[in-house]
């Protein structure tokens, strides 16, 4: 997306998941969406996260 955020902002592109391991580390409830929307639609191929976000993925 072009716009003067961007102009401001620098972050490394993701690398491809199929030529790389890329690992996400998330924790939290508020992480859940994010975390999920990753894994969904398969910007990652590892997540790290704690135990009670771990649960929280599963039973979702």
């Amino acid at each position: 997306i072009e716009g003067i955020t961007n102009d401001r902002v620098s972050s490394a592109a993701l690398p491809s998941r199929e030529k790389s391991l890329v690992i996400a580390l998330a924790m939290g409830e508020r992480k859940l969406p994010g975390i999920l929307a990753a894994v969904n639609r398969r910007l990652v191929n590892g997540l790290i996260t704690d135990e009670r976000t771990a649960d929280a993925l599963l039973a979702g």
